[in-house]
């Protein structure tokens, strides 16, 4: 069985050991292979061609990563109901000479949230970031309670879509534009600002005084820029481990049509994340 994970800069992710160790202890033969397209050998490879490559090579599917899950829209024969609410997909099964789009990103994020941080105020929240990761994050955050969600994105056009896809798929929230609003309890960044390969933050905590929380999609390293500004101030954090073990399981499950066992995965990726320094 055979898989594989596209996307840029993403020589560090720990998502092929995941699947092949818990491919391992159901007895079956599993290989994860990374297809990243910022690597001089492929930085001329389009995503179309990457997913080619890989219906070609056996792989049963993929995963798709930044900055790709909304690009491989187009590319798709079907999109599960949960993708095409979202308008991403992070997980593409190849079966019968179609693609099938999925997304367990929202799941993995919800999960993730609801144990670390639905036990403080989180009516009020801001989410960086309205790509491909933002879409489903959003989503889930607003099924998590958040009831006045402010995005925020430098890119002005692509916070005005998702804006306008949650408000269609959950009227019941409603949603802004952040533009240095203090009223918010939370922020979470679904940018990829604070992985190794693009150092930093995406937003600056000194803008939102009244904060209690704020967690991060990046898991490596696992205590980001953003994460370490809000434990100096005393914050409650939330590292992207979590939602990169749901989704993670969720995307094994589509692949083997076997049950993850998600405590075994999420063991292994703690002892992951120590073996590497995370």
């Amino acid at each position: 069985m055979k898989v594989a994970l596209i996307g840029r800069s993403i020589g560090a992710s720990l998502t092929p050991a995941m699947h092949e160790e818990e491919g391992r202890a159901q007895g079956l033969h599993y290989s994860y292979q990374l297809d990243d397209l910022a690597t001089p050998s492929r930085a001329q490879v389009s995503l179309a061609e990457a997913l080619v490559s890989a219906e070609q090579s056996g792989c049963r599917g993929v995963n798709v990563t930044y900055p790709y899950k909304q690009e491989v829209l187009a590319l798709l024969d079907e999109v599960s109901p949960d993708a095409l609410a979202i308008g991403a997909v992070n997980t593409v099964l190849f079966k019968n000479g179609r693609r099938l789009g999925h997304n367990t990103d929202y799941i993995g994020f919800r999960a993730a949230f609801q144990a670390g941080l639905s036990d403080l105020p989180h009516d009020h929240a801001l989410l960086v970031g309205a790509g491909g990761a933002g879409a489903a994050v959003g989503l889930a955050m607003i099924d998590a309670g958040v009831s006045h969600l402010y995005l925020h994105d430098k890119n002005s056009q692509a916070e005005q879509r998702l804006a306008e896809r949650l408000s269609v798929q959950r009227p019941n929230a409603e949603i802004f534009s952040w533009s240095g609003q203090e009223n918010v309890y939370g922020v979470i960044n679904a940018t990829p600002v604070g992985m190794a390969a693009y150092p930093g933050m995406a937003i600056d905590l000194g803008a939102l005084p009244n904060l209690l929380w704020a967690g991060d999609i990046v898991y490596y390293p696992l205590e980001t820029a953003l994460l370490h500004a809000a434990k100096t101030r005393g914050l409650r954090i939330m590292n992207g481990g979590g939602m990169a073990v749901g989704q993670a399981a969720a995307a094994f499950e589509l692949f083997s049509g076997q049950p993850a066992n998600a405590a075994r995965m999420a063991a292994h990726f703690r002892q992951l994340t120590q073996q590497v320094g995370f």
